[in-house]
């Protein structure tokens, strides 16, 4: 990612937090509770994007993009430990809301929800001041493609410019024999 790429990736992801932001505070309003968490969620995630982007980090995962903003903003000592625990948290409640038909969540979780993804926002806003200029939210971004990783083609090379990554395998249940 260039200069002038990753700032207005950056800029558009906390544009995308700031709108995703109000939406949740939308929802609270409405009384719609699980929408409400699940939308505070994604606020924090854009604005976890924004963050990587501006040191030129593209996340591909929930997961790699929690590990990434402790790699790079965490353990540099940029952002505090309990903002990068409060990505986790939010990601457990937002499954938890959208998933789990047995989990209840109340107002007082909505409203805590939306604090803690306000708090995040604007966390990573003086942050973003700091690392990049980013254009005013209101004025024209400019559009640049982003540099996507593009696995290799199964022939165990990676393509020149791409880095290979380990991928851990997932399984749900027994591991079954193909038979042919």
């Amino acid at each position: 990612m260039t200069g002038g790429s990753r700032r207005a990736n950056a800029a558009r992801e906390l544009d995308r937090a700031r709108r995703v932001l109000a939406e949740a505070s939308d929802l609270l309003r409405l009384g719609h509770t699980e929408g409400t968490v699940s939308r505070a969620y994604y606020a924090v995630l854009h604005a976890a994007r924004a963050l990587l982007f501006s040191v030129g980090v593209e996340p591909r995962s929930h997961e790699g993009l929690r590990s990434l903003l402790g790699e790079h903003f965490v353990l540099s000592g940029r952002l505090s430990p309990e903002m990068g625990r409060l990505v986790s948290r939010m990601q457990r409640d937002r499954e938890d809301a959208d998933y789990e038909s047995t989990v209840v969540v109340t107002a007082v979780d909505a409203r805590d929800a939306v604090d803690s993804a306000r708090r995040f926002v604007a966390e990573s806003e003086r942050l973003l001041s700091a690392i990049v200029s980013l254009p005013d939210p209101g004025g024209a971004s400019v559009r640049e493609p982003r540099v996507r990783y593009r696995p290799s083609t199964g022939s165990g090379r990676v393509p020149k410019g791409t880095r290979k990554t380990p991928v851990k395998p997932v399984r749900s249940g027994p591991v079954r024999k193909r038979t042919t």
